[in-house]
């Protein structure tokens, strides 16, 4: 029993030193602007995704419960992750959802 529970601290300790996206499972593209693409994240690694990448733009870990864009859709979830309306209409009309402004969001329209 002292030997399991020492094993696992040891693999939360080895957990917590690794870089954030080594445990991701997706990526998505970051333009400069600090858009992230989210039609984009079907990268299964940060190094796949930055050999893909146009020069100057980055990769982030899809994050699908995000809040940080400006327009939601809800499906069978809620998920803030567009950064125009057109876009957020599109992927609601694919998935027979619906979108509407995040009241939560900060940054600047886009």
């Amino acid at each position: 029993m002292k030997i399991e529970k020492n094993l696992a601290g040891l693999l939360i300790c080895f957990a917590s030193w690794l870089p954030q996206y080594a445990l991701a499972d997706t990526f998505c593209s970051k333009s400069p602007d600090g858009k992230i693409h989210t039609d984009d994240c079907s990268y299964t690694s940060y190094d796949a995704c930055k050999q893909s990448v146009k020069n100057g733009w980055d990769c982030v870990i899809d994050r699908k419960d995000s809040t940080d864009a400006p327009y939601c859709v809800v499906t069978w979830s809620t998920k803030c992750i567009h950064y125009d309306y057109e876009s957020c209409r599109e992927y609601a009309e694919k998935n027979i959802g619906f979108c509407y402004k995040n009241p939560d969001y900060k940054g600047p329209e886009k």
